[in-house]
C-alpha cells in the first residue's frame, strides 16, 4: 500500500528526486531476509534510466537478502546542514522502492561498471575499461528496478 508523504509542502518532483540521487555521494540500500530482519548498507550507485546499479562482492548478507526477498529500498541525502538556531536540518533527500537482482549478463554488467566508474572517477575515464576488464569476474553488480521514487527538501523559505 502506497502511503502519501505527510509533509507535502516538502515534496519535490521526480526530476528533482532524480537529481538528488545523481548528486548524492552514496545510497543506503535497505534489504530484509525471509525472517524480516532489516539490513542497511551504503553502496556506490549510479542512476541509469529506470534502474539504479551498484557494485558489490559476489557474496554476502545483502546478496543473501536480495535472493530471499528482492524487494528493496534505497535512500539518499544531499545537502544536509544543521541550523541550530532554527532547531532544524536543511536537506535534500530521495527514496526509491523497487526490486533488485544480481546481473548475470556480461554486457549489462560491463555497462553498469563503466557508468559507475564514469560517475565516481571521471578524471581517469581513459583507464576505466583497463581497470574493469581483469576484475569483472570477481565483481558483482546489482540492478534495482525503480518502482516508486520520491524526493523531499527542507530549505529555508525566502
Amino acid at each position: 500500500m502506497k502511503r502519501e508523504m505527510r509533509r507535502k509542502d516538502r515534496l519535490v518532483s521526480e526530476e528533482k528526486a532524480r537529481a538528488i540521487i545523481q548528486n548524492s555521494e552514496y545510497g543506503m540500500l535497505s534489504t530484509a531476509g525471509l525472517d524480516g530482519t532489516p539490513y542497511a548498507v551504503a553502496v556506490s550507485h549510479v542512476l541509469h534510466e529506470k534502474y539504479i546499479y551498484f557494485h558489490c562482492a559476489l557474496e554476502g548478507r545483502k546478496l543473501d537478502n536480495i535472493k530471499e526477498n528482492p524487494k528493496v529500498c534505497m535512500s539518499f541525502v544531499r545537502k544536509s546542514n544543521v541550523e541550530q538556531e532554527a532547531f532544524t536540518v536543511r536537506f535534500e533527500s530521495a527514496v526509491v522502492e523497487g526490486s533488485a537482482k544480481m546481473i548475470e549478463d556480461e554486457e549489462e554488467k560491463l555497462l553498469a561498471l563503466l557508468l559507475i566508474c564514469k560517475r565516481y572517477t571521471p578524471d581517469v575515464s581513459d583507464q576505466h575499461l583497463s581497470y574493469i576488464e581483469p576484475r569483472i569476474k570477481y565483481t558483482g553488480v546489482c540492478r534495482m528496478e525503480i518502482e516508486e521514487i520520491s524526493g523531499k527538501v527542507n530549505e529555508r523559505k525566502a
